[in-house]
């Protein structure tokens, strides 16, 4: 502890020749000793471009290399009388700690905690640093990287992740002859020059990969709609925001990458799947012609017999497989049709142009000043390369990358909050205020756009006025400002459900709806019942899709008729329909059932009579009937308790909410810890249903019931805690 206040005091010392006077806020540099070293004229440089947007920086060189020291740091720093850090940037190797037991933070992380594929099926996250209300504990385990630190999150912390500073990672490695050092020094230059600019957000762009969404043409024009009330600048006669499918060329990362390169560009979303080295962009190629299809087909069974082969299937096996199981002629799976070495080699080409490869950085050089990698993976930063830090160490002018971890829910709100950075918003605020645990900022933090025109205040400082002040934004003339008051005000406690269903019922923004819905979410009352019902026939996609969701893991039986009725609709969204089926599978079959013959929706199709037929045999697979016997196999001695975990696990994704007298009855028959452990840790994903008061009260009693071992007893906590959003 003595080194650490040491350390404190020579930090105060570096940063006093930077200093802005009466700075009320502040900002830390965490660098490792030699990225110091090899670049500390960029490095200073930086802080200086900072304290020229009014923060006060703190240098901080890490001479622990260990999480608990950097996060006392931090904290430390978070906590100071004057100045204190409103955000934090890690640079060079500042230690990545691997988190565990809280997949509940992330938006689709949900993975078998595998002691054998430790860094897998952990969450690399800076949560670690910038949300001081979590607890963790040091776990005793190495994957045989160095710079990983393992982590589990306890039962005696917080169950709600909310950062109470921003954070990001400037984190690259040697490449192509060049070292880390000189990479990042480049990039500082970079970043220093681009602040400079300070220009205003004028070109924005966005882009829909194979299979995102569902590939759903009315969710991405909804979504277009979105952006004109989020950037009003950008109406008129000038083409500012420009839109590419993946499904409009057959290579779309040229098009693509053609567009990321434009000068003028401001800033890119780009949704598609993703791993750390490649961005997912097209699905195989649409065949037009019969020919085509026939050589789509080849090439299908091409793949996956190599793919098989390489992983060490035998190749008569996989053949005969794929033979008989599609019916098609022999001679397609002779060695030479499917192992000739220039067939092969063309194949091998034509995988490559389907998507954008971490090699393709460097030739391809992006200047979009900010690009949100909607995708999984992305930002994986546990390893040496990644998507993310290219974009930004590699040529052109990107500055910031925003990106994932790990893999993420594709009907996340990845745009929340977007529409501010017009008005001038940091970009690690942006982050701050949509806090997935797997969400991270690359780049700098503090980079922001100059307001598109005068505001009168920065909006980096009014986070910080008084609640009187963001009151009378809920008028604003933004609807991006609008949205950001609910939730500023919600997050103070400052702002009734209530007025927030009354925006939501009274909003001609569809932004300003979709952030009301939210933010009803954490409140979880009758308002909150209403808004879903509500939001299932509203005129946004984006409403309607969350609704659908919300619908589905609330399962009030009041939703019921909203439901039927969505159901019964045409044109909802490819996406809105996914998301209602999953809805309907949670609540009861009779209770719809009853609810459709009352409404007789289909009374006025033109193929009446067939249609309520098949919506009637519908809700046989759509709704809980679906699962009927599954809670059942949990008590049985004669299913194995590998299958039983698979059924529980199961409903961390469906929580069944007819079903939670018959889980909980369930849970009492389990002697094996580990299924106990499990279920309650199940249990803990019905945070927003109906029930959630009578699970939370039960396994509160079993948190204090001595009967249980401590792995029990805690998971039972961390799920009461859970449920009821302390």
């Amino acid at each position: 502890m003595n080194k650490f206040f040491k350390l404190f005091i020579a930090v105060a010392f570096v940063c006093s020749s930077f200093t802005v006077s009466a700075a009320k806020k502040g900002f830390a540099i965490v660098i490792d000793p030699i990225s110091y070293k090899e670049a500390k004229a960029e490095v200073d440089a930086y802080a200086q471009s900072v304290e020229r947007q009014g923060l006060k920086t703190y240098i901080v060189e890490d001479v622990w290399n260990n999480p608990d020291s950097i996060r006392a740091c931090v904290k430390a720093l978070a906590t100071k009388k004057d100045a204190p850090i409103e955000g934090v940037v890690f640079i060079g190797d500042i230690p990545v700690t691997m988190i565990r037991d809280a997949q509940h933070f992330t938006s689709a992380f949900k993975a078998k905690q595998d002691p054998k594929k430790l860094e897998f099926t952990s969450v690399p996250s800076d949560r670690f640093y910038d949300d001081f209300d979590l607890e963790f504990e040091a776990l005793d385990l190495n994957d045989g990287k160095p710079g990983h630190f393992y982590y589990s999150l306890t039962a005696n912390s917080k169950q709600v992740c909310q950062p109470d500073i921003y954070s990001a990672r400037m984190k690259t490695c040697d490449k192509g002859g060049v070292t880390k050092y000189e990479r990042l020094k480049a990039y500082l230059k970079k970043v220093v020059a681009e602040k400079e600019n300070a220009e205003a957000l004028s070109q924005f762009f966005y882009f829909a990969g194979h299979g995102y969404n569902s590939d759903c043409a009315l969710a991405r024009i909804d979504e277009k709609n979105s952006y004109y009330e989020m950037f009003p600048n950008m109406k008129g006669q000038e083409w500012a925001i420009r839109y590419q499918n993946h499904a409009d060329h057959t290579f779309s990362k040229y098009p693509l990458m053609s567009q990321m390169q434009r000068k003028d560009l401001s800033l890119a979303v780009l949704h598609h799947h993703g791993y750390p080295d490649t961005e997912y962009l097209n699905g195989e190629r649409p065949a037009m012609n019969v020919s085509e299809n026939i050589e789509a087909a080849k090439a299908f069974f091409r793949s996956k017999i190599r793919t098989a082969v390489s992983r060490g299937k035998d190749t008569t096996e996989t053949i005969n497989y794929y033979k008989s199981g599609y019916d098609v002629p022999e001679h397609w799976f002779s060695h030479e049709a499917l192992f000739n070495e220039e067939i092969t080699r063309q194949d091998s080409i034509i995988a490559d142009q389907l998507d954008l490869h971490i090699t393709d950085l460097g030739k391809y050089q992006p200047n979009a000043k900010v690009v949100v990698l909607d995708a999984c993976y992305n930002g994986a930063f546990c390893y040496d390369e990644y998507i993310a830090e290219e974009y930004i160490f590699e040529g052109g002018d990107c500055v910031v990358t925003i990106a994932n971890s790990v893999n993420s829910l594709q009907d996340k709100w990845c745009d929340r909050n977007l529409g501010m950075f017009a008005l001038g918003l940091r970009v690690g605020n942006f982050v701050k205020y949509n806090p997935y645990f797997e969400s991270h900022v690359f780049g700098d933090p503090t980079y922001s756009f100059a307001p598109f025109e005068k505001l009168g205040f920065d909006v980096n400082e009014a986070i910080y006025k008084s609640n009187k002040w963001w009151k009378k934004q809920l008028a604003s003339e933004y609807p991006a400002l609008q949205g950001f008051a609910i939730n500023e005000l919600a997050l103070r406690g400052a702002i009734s459900s209530a007025e927030i269903l009354d925006m939501f019922k009274s909003s001609p923004y569809q932004i300003v709806r979709l952030m009301a819905l939210n933010t009803l979410a954490t409140y979880k009352d009758d308002n909150y019942v209403e808004a879903i019902a509500l939001g299932l026939n509203d005129n946004y996609e984006l409403i309607r899709r969350f609704a659908a969701t919300q619908a589905g893991k609330c399962g009030d039986l009041r939703l019921i008729p909203a439901l039927v009725s969505l159901a019964s609709k045409t044109s909802i969204g490819a996406r809105v329909d996914f998301q209602l089926k999953m809805a309907l599978a949670m609540f009861p079959y009779n209770e719809l059932v009853e609810e459709f013959k009352k409404q007789d929706p289909c009374k006025d199709f033109y193929n009446a009579e067939q249609e309520t037929e098949k919506m009637l045999k519908s809700f046989v697979n759509f709704s809980d009937k679906s699962f009927e016997g599954d809670v059942e196999q949990i008590t049985k001695p004669e299913v194995s308790a590998k299958d039983k975990l698979k059924i529980i696990r199961s409903f961390r994704n469906r929580p069944l909410h007819p079903a939670v007298d018959e889980i909980l009855a369930a849970f009492e028959t389990i002697e094996d810890s580990q299924l106990q452990v499990a279920l309650i840790e199940t249990m803990g994903w019905f945070n927003m249903s109906y029930k959630r008061a009578q699970i939370a009260e039960y396994f509160k009693s079993v948190s204090e019931n001595d009967k249980y071992e401590t792995a029990v007893k805690n998971e039972a906590l961390k799920t009461y805690k859970r449920l009821l959003g302390l």
